[in-house]
């Protein structure tokens, strides 16, 4: 047993001083992206992030949709990460158009873009990371257009029939068509009634924040991520104090000041019972951290609990931002909306409730990048898995890419190719 203690003490002081620098990284990260609204409006120079994070040539999800004006067919609108860009060439080069979009490229980050255009004007709307957008392209000035509550990502804009319906991350909402003024409604997005279960990736993202206890379990966390970074402060200074006095008595140096032992009784004290104190939450953080990227996460990425047994409180909202993509089948009248728990299919009217649809396609785990009616009746489904035509008549997916039927992916694993937009051009050039 001594030795056991021995061993692990040793193990415990080198490694952790070893990882002291990415430990304070991470307690400060973590407690940063545990609140992504203090830090939206905050930017870093292009030097401190890596080359691969550099955007070049519309690369990084710089462009994830474009359309073309019918009126001025050379003059076109792309959106991205970056924002909203406009072209006067035909799509040759393109010019910002941020006017009034937010500040924060974050919140700016453009998900879809929808034009309407008739013979007394026109309006282009912007589906945004802080809710949805309209602008009139003569004047190039945006406007913030209310849905209901706080502003939530927006993730798709569709016209169908006579009204207009967006898709958030967590509901849907429809407004008559212009030159009508914008008035979104909220729409009730029912599920078939069955046991509601929870993704074991959503468990574990929602253990690494401390959201499954809600903000006083994010707060307990902050706490834990702030105590992280003082374990990390204090570990330094109890071994560089006694390597310093070491070295000091070697060479007969006088004695320094007792302020600097004091010091080091202190953080000798309180790392220990700081550390035993949070050791629980630690693991937690640490464990569940663990499984957030590949290779583990293709461990837990087609895990479920039942609704039951998790151990926070779920939101009366099944769609609670789960909504990636959604798409309109004239041919059947039906929605077709790509969730994290699957994807799921319901009437066009909204009538009846949404059920699980067996679409036989790779979605990747982040969700269909590209979800629209394509070919007779089938679907285009784009994601980091690649790009892919659902067949309608026999059920099956082809590789776009490949010209061969899909074959059997990892949902946690990206292919070679990921495909985040497809873009047509009005000469049918994609």
């Amino acid at each position: 047993m001594k030795r056991f203690f021995r061993l692990s003490k040793w193990l415990h002081k080198y490694l952790g001083l070893l990882l002291i620098l990415f430990l304070l990284w991470m307690s400060v990260s973590g407690v940063l992206m545990n609140h992504p609204r203090l830090i939206a409006n905050f930017s870093v120079p292009g030097w401190l992030v890596p080359p691969q994070y550099h955007v070049e040539n519309w690369n990084r999800s710089a462009l994830t949709s474009l359309v073309f004006s019918e009126k001025q067919p050379h003059f076109a609108y792309a959106g991205g990460k970056l924002g909203v860009w406009k072209s006067r060439d035909g799509g040759t080069t393109f010019s910002e158009m941020m006017d009034g979009l937010p500040t924060s490229r974050y919140d700016r980050k453009t998900n879809h873009l929808w034009l309407w255009e008739n013979r007394h004007g026109s309006l282009l709307l912007a589906a945004t990371n802080y809710g949805l957008y309209a602008c009139d392209p003569q004047t190039e000035k945006w406007w913030h257009v209310p849905l209901a509550g706080e502003p939530e990502p927006v993730r798709k804009i569709l016209h169908v029939k006579d009204g207009l319906v967006v898709f958030t991350d967590s509901q849907a909402y429809r407004s008559p068509l212009p030159p009508a003024p914008l008035h979104f409604e909220s729409m009730e997005l029912k599920r078939v009634p069955a046991e509601r279960r929870v993704s074991l990736v959503q468990l574990f993202f929602d253990l690494h924040d401390g959201k499954i206890w809600g903000l006083p379990g994010k707060l307990l966390f902050d706490a834990a991520g702030l105590v992280l970074f003082f374990l990390g402060i204090s570990a330094f200074y109890s071994w560089y104090y006694p390597w310093k006095r070491a070295r000091e008595k070697a060479r007969q140096l006088p004695r320094r000041s007792r302020p600097m032992r004091r010091l080091f009784k202190w953080f000798l004290k309180y790392h220990l019972k700081l550390g035993i104190w949070t050791a629980a939450i630690m693991l937690v953080i640490g464990g569940t951290g663990l499984f957030m990227r590949p290779p583990l996460l293709a461990v837990i990425a087609e895990g479920s609990i039942a609704g039951t047994w998790y151990p926070g409180s779920l939101p009366d909202n099944p769609w609670h931002k789960k909504i990636h993509n959604a798409l309109y089948d004239a041919v059947d009248d039906r929605w077709v909306i790509s969730a994290s728990d699957g994807v799921w299919s319901g009437a066009g009217d909204f009538s009846q409730p949404f059920q699980k649809a067996d679409l036989r396609v790779p979605i990747f785990v982040m969700g269909a990048t590209v979800f629209e009616p394509y070919g007779d009746g089938g679907y285009l489904v784009g994601s980091f898995n690649g790009l892919y035509h659902w067949q309608r008549a026999s059920g099956t997916s082809i590789d776009m890419l490949t010209s061969e039927a899909a074959a059997e992916v990892s949902a946690v694993r990206p292919a070679e190719k990921m495909v985040t937009a497809f873009l047509q051009t009005p000469a049918g050039e994609t």
